[in-house]
């Protein structure tokens, strides 16, 4: 079986998912998270509790039905 007869029937528009928005801001911040000083990092407020917001942003975002009615 092919990868693309497993993928969801709009997989080309994915990028307007806000599941995949959240998870595209997450990969940028944690892939920019080692170049930042140590210093700024550890003023940095819950670090823990943004990350685990973002999670929960990702299973909320992929919950939510985001069509638009008809006609917009």
């Amino acid at each position: 079986m092919r990868i693309k007869d497993r993928l969801i029937a709009d997989w080309r528009k994915a990028y307007k998912l806000w599941s995949v928005r959240v998870s595209a801001a997450g990969l940028a911040v944690m892939s920019a998270w080692p170049s930042i000083p140590q210093e700024i990092r550890e003023q940095i407020p819950g670090q823990r509790w943004i990350a685990a917001g973002m999670f929960a942003a990702v299973i909320l975002g992929r919950l939510i039905n985001q069509e638009k009615p008809d006609g917009q």
